[in-house]
């Protein structure tokens, strides 16, 4: 019987890893949707700044790119870019884009008799729909927009690996992959040619977190906690949300303490994880001391040096000449971890006070908060930024969602301490995703791991039935048991246990066990076929009753995944006469701007364009999609809001040209009034402190703008010829290009400031922070240092902001609302 077993073993292990490379496949294809649609092309805003980086760090290299001072960027200041990137997906996309330069460029025709044994719907799986197969090497470009694709599926994989892991079956772990392979809560981020941090991020996550609870699933696999820590340092290098994953390993490591699972296995895979990702992730520049000073990673620092005080008491215990009792050994770590704590809080105090931690930023600080806005108009006027709501959920994440709950009750069986890790996750992830949109991505790996847990482990328990018909299952080698701790939290659980566990579970339930198992064994040829016909209905009722549901998920996933694949710079769209088209307006825009400008040309525009202003259209920007220098941000925005002629003051001293998206498709009118909110911030002379909210700069309900908008640049630009009697002086500004659906429209700025330009061309005009340094930060002109001295310092809470900043009116006002309508009376407006 024993050969049987192996037989249908071996066969089912061949159709999971037939089923788990489909899977890997799937989530490529998916993800290929807009390269199949609009071709190799760079999506949206942040991507653009993504793979301009990438070409430079191709171009110039490691040394060069760490030391970039970008001065076609935030002009005139420039931007230190090799010290604000997360470069994790430059580095990676540049290595697979050199190793596939080492593959010679060969082509492979499939032979005909081997196709025609295959069904016709693999081919449609296959490259070049089976006609042929192509390697070699790609360009840089093609790289980039496939990058995320294969990232998908490596992603894929991982959530495989974790979800098998934790609930120590494999069935699960497939459910699992075929879940996450085509989630849109993934895909959002990981559509081919959305050159986004996040694709390859999440992969990193699944990667830490897999590692992570194997280092801890025995006393023998502390050392993988290394391996872990070098994914740990690789998410880091990727993205910024590096901290949810080292804080979640951080919480999960904490309440191994406080289950009593803590021993010196775990110890030793927790050190090694910190110390190896900490000081990886401290190479990054944009990260630096950041894990030692910032206040949202301190949760994992404390319990690193927790564990160290746990293991010193421990070894100070095993060293004792005369045992210590269990009651003794408790009080003396009570007494150790009080006299630490009181003298580390001291230290925190001193070191808080001279300024040796970061505050929280408004983005995370925005996650704790109970109100919707976080007092920073700029991160408020974000869609991204607000929070998720039930329609989002079932949008991105679908039916999936409601078999993740159920999940939940299936992760407490299992012998392995990494199975408390996926409540964690779940918790922590919903938390973030409520306050945060865009954070339902960290949603779709814990979901599909959930999701995956009862269809596996279900399955696996119907599959034993059935096969214990005919052959008996192999007796589990019992492990010995390690000798139980004193002293800990386990002694306060077994104690607890002790004394309450008969209420919880009575001897009754015990009896009623064992009489099931006497069962089993006395009349095993009833038993068994009992079981199995169980199991049999179950299969056949879940396969009937799951069939709906599958069905339409995948219909979701693929439609939300068309849906999700419009670059932003060209979408499809139907005419009035239903022929469909592409509309390439933003695209063909900004070549006309690379084609038929000087290169030295710079172009104003709101900040939301800037990656695009550099990356497709090769010019200098005012500003981009980063968020590091507000005050700058506020400049722009005044500048575009103000009144035609007031603007021109101040543009022809920035900018040759103006860009402003129109014609109604998500163009600059709807979010004007954020501009001039955000303005307002900064220049208390631009609405006022009495008008936060900036409403003078906003539509009436019929639609009509209000004195102050029509008045604008903005306003203006963008309405110019299109609406009656609006139009832009010719003195001033002249239209040189509205692209064919008239949704580009560029100006150029008439009797510009040559002065300016030139003055803030000579790099004897940039402040260095050494004679010699790359770090040269560029300067406003001084004809524009009037309109400089009417800025107020924005006070927010973050590091690179001056800290005799003042609080907006729109901050104070946030605050109001905040504490119920009632304000300080330092915060009167």
């Amino acid at each position: 019987m024993r050969i049987v077993r192996f037989i249908f073993f071996a066969a089912l292990l061949l159709v999971k890893l037939v089923f788990l490379a489909y899977c890997c496949l799937r989530a490529y294809r998916i993800r290929m949707h807009a390269i199949n649609t609009f071709g190799y092309v760079i999506h949206e805003f942040d991507p653009w700044f993504n793979y301009r980086a990438t070409e430079y760090l191709a171009e110039h290299g490691w040394s060069k790119f760490f030391k970039w001072y970008d001065h076609m960027s935030w002009y005139p200041i420039g931007r230190p870019v090799g010290t604000t990137i997360y470069p994790g997906m430059q580095i990676a996309s540049v290595w697979i884009w050199e190793a596939m330069k080492l593959i010679p460029t060969t082509k492979y025709q499939i032979p005909k008799d081997v196709l025609s044994q295959l069904p016709k719907w693999v081919m449609g799986y296959l490259p070049n729909k089976g006609k042929f197969l192509a390697f070699g090497p790609m360009s840089l470009n093609d790289v980039c927009c496939l990058v995320p694709c294969w990232f998908g599926a490596s992603a894929t994989f991982f959530v495989f690996l974790l979800s098998s892991e934790l609930s120590e079956s494999t069935t699960a772990g497939l459910a699992s992959a075929a879940i996450m392979s085509i989630i849109p809560a993934h895909i959002m981020r990981s559509v081919g040619g959305g050159f986004d941090n996040e694709a390859v991020a999440l992969t990193a996550f699944c990667a830490v977190l897999w590692l992570w609870v194997v280092s801890v699933r025995s006393p023998r696999a502390w050392p993988v906690g290394i391996l872990a820590g070098l994914a740990y340092a690789c998410a880091a290098a990727a993205w910024g949300g590096y901290i949810f994953i080292n804080n979640l390993v951080g919480l999960h490591a904490a309440s191994l303490v406080g289950l009593g699972k803590y021993n010196s296995s775990i110890y030793r895979a927790y050190t090694l994880y910190y110390l190896v990702g900490t000081i990886g992730a401290m190479q990054v520049p944009v990260i630096g001391w950041a894990p030692l000073r910032s206040v949202e990673q301190m949760p994992s620092l404390l319990v690193f040096l927790g564990y160290q005080v746990l293991e010193l008491c421990d070894m100070y215990r095993g060293r004792m000449k005369t045992p210590m009792s269990g009651t003794r050994f408790f009080a003396f770590r009570v007494l150790v971890f009080t006299a630490l704590g009181a003298a580390g809080a001291a230290v925190a105090y001193v070191l808080m006070q001279l300024g040796v931690f970061m505050p929280l930023g408004a983005r995370i600080r925005g996650l704790f908060l109970e109100a919707v806005k976080t007092g920073n108009p700029l991160v408020d006027s974000v869609a991204e930024h607000s929070p998720a709501n039930a329609k989002a959920y079932e949008m991105y994440l679908g039916n999936p969602r409601y078999l993740a709950v159920v999940g939940l009750l299936f992760c407490w069986h299992q012998r392995t301490p990494g199975k408390i890790i996926a409540f964690l996750y779940a918790a922590v992830a919903y938390h973030y995703s409520l306050k945060m949109s865009r954070l339902i991505v960290i949603c779709g790996p814990i979901v599909s791991v959930l999701a995956g847990f009862p269809i596996g482990i279900i399955a696996d328990w119907c599959i034993e039935q059935l096969l214990a018909l005919i052959t008996f299952k192999p007796k589990a080698v019992e492990e010995k048991p390690s000798p139980a701790r004193t002293g800990g939290m386990g002694s306060i659980i077994r104690t607890w246990w002790h004394y309450f566990g008969p209420m919880v579970v009575p001897h009754e339930v015990k009896d009623l066990a064992k009489l099931k198992d006497g069962f089993a064994q006395r009349l095993w040829f009833v038993d068994r076929p009992i079981r199995a016909a169980i199991a049999a209905a179950i299969l056949m009722a879940a396969y009937n009753k799951s069939q709906s549901y599958v069905k339409d998920f995948v219909a979701h996933c693929d439609r939300m995944a068309k849906q999700m694949s419009n670059p932003q710079l060209m979408f499809q769209t139907k005419l009035r006469s239903g022929e469909e088209v592409i509309v390439d307006d933003y695209i063909r825009g900004y070549e006309w701007i690379r084609d038929n400008t000087p290169e030295d040309a710079r172009v104003m525009a709101w900040w939301d364009y800037g990656y695009q202003i550099t990356g497709v259209a090769k010019r200098t920007s005012i500003a981009d999609g980063n968020t590091w220098n507000h005050e700058h941000i506020a400049t722009l925005g005044r500048i575009l809001t103000s009144p035609e002629k007031k603007c021109w003051n101040a543009m022809r001293h920035l900018a040759d040209y103006a860009l402003v998206w129109a014609g109604g498709h998500g163009d600059d009118m709807g979010k004007s009034p954020h501009l001039a909110r955000i303005g307002n911030s900064v220049f208390p002379d631009h609405c006022g402190d009495e008008d936060p909210l900036c409403q003078k700069f906003s539509f009436y309900q019929d639609g009509s703008p209000t004195p102050m908008m029509a008045k604008s640049f903005l306003y203006r630009a963008v309405n110019h010829n299109v609406k009656s009697g609006v139009t832009l002086s010719p003195k001033l500004f002249q239209e040189v290009h509205t692209t064919k659906y008239g949704l580009m429209r560029v100006y150029k700025v008439l009797n510009i400031s040559q002065e300016s330009k030139d003055w803030i061309a000579d790099p004897k005009n940039r402040v260095c922070d050494a004679p010699g340094s790359w770090y040269c930060v560029g300067q406003y002109p001084p004809a524009l240092q009037p309109l400089i001295a009417k800025r107020r310092n924005f006070a927010q809470l973050e590091d690179f902001n001056k800290k005799d900043g003042s609080k907006s009116a729109y901050t104070k006002l946030i605050e109001k609302q905040r504490s119920g309508g009632k304000a300080s009376d330092s915060d009167e407006l």
